[in-house]
């Protein structure tokens, strides 16, 4: 054991963290990713988007909601999906269906039709659809995450505001009891 010349920390061999010239990796991608997020924030401000932007960390803050949805894994189990109930009246299918509500002679001719004569001819088309169809699955699954995400938070700020409401609603109550005594 004594003799792995390839682990991280042995001699010769530079730790993950650090580059060759020691150079604290860690701390060189945070910096860039906080130049990158004030160069995004700079550029939506002067594009027009929310004046609220032009407080660094709440953009950060959304940001980091924004980010976390987008990177929800496509097996996450997400609210929103369940709630609308099953797949096949929401998603959007890409596959194709040969079918024919002929009699069973004349369906089949059609269906070789399409099938072997149309369907190569219009095959880009076709091709050309499921890409765009599987781009908006992609984004309407980001955008249920942010939704859940924006749900959530709502509702922590909901439960707060109640909780805060509370407190205060009881030393008003104290004190038109006191003058009341």
């Amino acid at each position: 054991m004594a003799d792995e010349p390839d682990r991280p920390g042995a001699p010769g061999v530079p730790d993950v963290r650090t580059g060759a010239a020691g150079v604290d990796v860690e701390a060189v991608m945070t910096e860039l990713h906080r130049r990158v997020r004030e160069r995004l924030r700079g550029q939506l401000v002067e594009d027009g988007a929310s004046a609220a932007f032009d407080d660094p960390a709440l953009f950060s803050e959304v940001e980091s909601v924004l980010r976390a949805a987008a990177s929800t894994p496509e097996t996450a189990r997400l609210l929103l999906p369940q709630l609308l109930g099953e797949p096949d009246t929401w998603r959007l299918t890409t596959s194709m269906r040969y079918q024919s509500h002929r009699g069973r002679a004349a369906a089949g001719l059609l269906i070789f039709i399409k099938r072997r004569l149309m369907m190569p001819l219009l095959r880009w088309f076709h091709e050309y659809s499921r890409d765009n169809f599987e781009r908006q699955r992609r984004v309407n699954h980001v955008l249920f995450a942010c939704v859940q995400e924006l749900a959530l938070e709502t509702a922590l700020l909901r439960r707060e505001v109640d909780r805060l409401s509370s407190v205060a609603k009881e030393p008003a109550l104290s004190e038109r009891s006191e003058s009341n005594g």
